[in-house]
Formats: structure tokens, sequence, C-alpha cells
């Protein structure tokens, strides 16, 4: 082990953002002490180093962009990863208003209508958690822009 829980934690953090849930897997699979570990977190924490929220945002952010789903499932995987449920429905809460999901959504669901067709799009987006008028928002956002290029 090279330096402190808190060093290693920092340059976990450096990476990308990560919840309290998995800093503490990692510094117990370095084979830190759980005091140190507990330290760690809690100073990161106070200093603004570690925040759920930041994650949970992030999270949301590349999923929606490298596997689009739904709301639910992502409440779900949130949860997984050890993000507070009121933290997790905030995030998710704000991203549904502000539509975040409407663009990835839209071009996951034009690359699935070239491999599987329309009704095959909707089958795969319906059982990754999409509602059908999310769907359809999605789809209308595509003819949108296939209309506009006419």
């Amino acid at each position: 082990m090279n330096g402190s829980a808190y060093d290693m934690a920092l340059r976990l953090l450096s990476m990308r953002e990560h919840s309290g849930r998995e800093i503490r897997r990692k510094l117990s699979e370095k084979g830190f002490p759980d005091e140190e570990i507990d330290d760690a977190v809690s100073r990161l924490e106070e200093e603004g180093s570690l925040s759920e929220r930041r994650y949970a945002e992030a999270f949301i952010r590349s999923r929606l962009r490298k596997s689009p789903e739904g709301r639910t499932l992502l409440y779900m995987r949130l949860k997984e990863k050890g993000t507070p449920p009121e933290i997790a429905e905030s995030a998710l809460s704000e991203a549904w208003e502000r539509e975040d999901y409407l663009a990835p959504l839209s071009m996951y669901y034009s690359q699935l209508c070239r491999r599987k067709g329309e009704e095959g799009a909707r089958a795969v987006l319906l059982r990754k958690g999409f509602r059908g008028s999310e769907i359809r928002a999605a789809a209308s956002l595509l003819d949108g822009d296939i209309g506009e290029g006419e």
C-alpha cells in the first residue's frame, strides 16, 4: 500500500465520480483498515470531493449516452451503487425535467429501427424501462430531423 486511504480515494476521484460505497469497496480491496476508510470518506465528503449527488448526475449522463435506459431502471442501478434513494430520485427528476434522455433515446431508437424495425425497436425500449410517451417523443424528434432534411 502506497500512501493513505485518503490519497488513494483522491486518485480514484480524479479519474471519475464515485459513490461512497464504491470508494469504500475499492479502499477495502486495497487493504486499508475500516477506520481509515471511514475517516477518508468523511473528510472527502466534508471537502466536497466526494458527492453522491454529483455521482448520480454523472452516472445518469453516462448511462444515457452509452446505453439509454428508462428512469425506473436508472433508479434501481443507482440504488445498487449505494446512492441514497432521495438523491437518486432528485437527480433523475431533474434529468427528466430537462429531457436529458430525449436526444440519446432518439439516436438509440434510430439505430434499433435500422436493426430491428420500428416494432422491434419499441419493444426493446419498453423493456429498457422507457414509457410509450418517451418513445413517441424520441420518434417525433427523428421525424422532425427527417422532415427538415427533405
